[in-house]
C-alpha cells in the first residue's frame, strides 16, 4: 500500500473538517433544533407568521414575532437562533417546535389516510383531545 493511498482519505477528511468548522462560524450563538428538512423549516416558520423568509441551500433567515431569525444547516441539522435577541432563542425554537410537530402530525394522518384507503380500509372513527388524534380504520366491504 503506497502512501498516497493513505493521505487521500484523509485529505478528504481534512476538507470536510474545515467546511463543517466555517459552516458553524456562519452561525455562531445558534443553538441545535431537530429539523433536518429545509422545506419543513420553512412551512414551521410561515406558521409561526414569519415574513421575509430568505433562503439558499443549507441557510435562511426571516423576519418572526421573536425579531429577525438566521438558521444553518451544520450535518444533517438546522441550527438556529434570534439575530438581535438571544434570550428569545429558546423560546423561538419551543414554539418552532411545536409547530414542526403540528406539521408532521398532519402529513402523517394524511399518509395513514391513503395508505388504509389503498387498502381498502374506512376511517370509522377521529378523536382530537389535547393535541392528539386517533384514527381507527375498519376493513372495508
Amino acid at each position: 500500500m503506497s502512501l498516497e493511498i493513505l493521505l487521500l482519505p484523509l485529505g478528504i477528511a481534512a476538507v470536510a473538517a474545515i467546511k463543517q468548522a466555517r459552516s458553524t462560524d456562519l452561525c455562531e450563538k445558534c443553538r441545535t433544533t431537530r429539523i433536518t428538512d429545509q422545506g419543513l423549516l420553512v412551512a414551521a416558520l410561515r406558521a409561526m407568521g414569519a415574513t421575509e423568509i430568505m433562503e439558499t441551500e443549507g441557510r435562511l433567515s426571516a423576519r418572526t414575532a421573536y425579531g429577525p431569525v438566521t438558521f444553518q444547516r451544520v450535518g444533517s441539522v438546522f441550527l438556529g437562533r434570534v439575530d438581535k435577541a438571544e434570550a428569545e432563542t429558546p423560546h423561538m425554537l419551543a414554539e418552532l417546535d411545536v409547530k414542526v410537530g403540528h406539521i408532521t402530525q398532519i402529513h402523517t394522518i394524511e399518509n395513514v389516510r391513503r395508505q388504509a384507503a389503498a387498502m381498502g380500509m374506512v376511517l370509522i372513527e377521529e378523536r382530537s383531545e389535547d393535541g392528539t388524534v386517533q384514527l381507527v380504520f375498519e376493513q372495508g366491504s
